[in-house]
């Protein structure tokens, strides 16, 4: 038996959907995700944070065998991706919270270059970090697989910054295309 819906039937289940943020593909109805406030950006953001947690715990395990077996000194790369975990940690705290705790301390421009600085030191640093730890056969040593996940986590947040500053530009583009418009004059002159 086929399911017929009246007309009346249909149309209380349309407005439900459309009340609902569901969309109507032809006979079959699919629900999309509404957000509201809590944008897709705030999940990114989210996501960013996950890494950098991952991140911190890696190369500060990594950094502390280090400075423990080299007396006292750790190579300048695991050293400067504890920074750069570090560095985005705060920037993140600056791109995400600043908007919607104190908006007049958000500049756009500022944003923009701090995403790109921090997209090129993930970039930087998770090279060198590559090039240092090359690709040793580990045979369950902590440190070593350590280190090497350590990169791959590096490259993963080099991607989200990047992703970051690439949003922040376009938004940045946007934002300036319309300012820079010509002005209409006003009518009453």
């Amino acid at each position: 038996m086929k399911y017929r819906e009246s007309a009346k039937e249909h149309e209380v289940m349309g407005r439900a959907h459309v009340m609902l943020g569901c969309k109507s593909r032809g006979r079959r109805r699919t629900a999309i995700m509404n957000l509201g406030s809590f944008g897709k950006l705030t999940i990114v953001y989210a996501f960013a944070a996950l890494l950098l947690i991952i991140e911190l715990g890696l190369t500060g395990y990594v950094v502390g065998q280090t400075h423990r077996n080299w007396w006292g000194e750790s190579p300048s790369q695991f050293a400067f991706m504890l920074f750069t975990t570090v560095w985005s940690i705060l920037i993140l705290i600056y791109i995400a919270i600043t908007p919607a705790v104190a908006p007049s301390l958000y500049i756009p421009v500022a944003a923009l270059a701090l995403l790109a600085l921090t997209a090129l030191f993930w970039f930087a640093g998770s090279i060198a970090m590559a090039v240092l730890v090359g690709i040793p056969d580990c045979n369950g040593n902590n440190f070593c697989q350590s280190a090497q996940a350590g990169v791959v986590f590096g490259f993963f947040n080099w991607i989200v910054f990047t992703g970051l500053a690439i949003w922040e530009g376009m938004g940045f583009a946007r934002g300036r295309s319309t300012s820079t418009a010509k002005p209409t004059p006003y009518a009453g002159a």
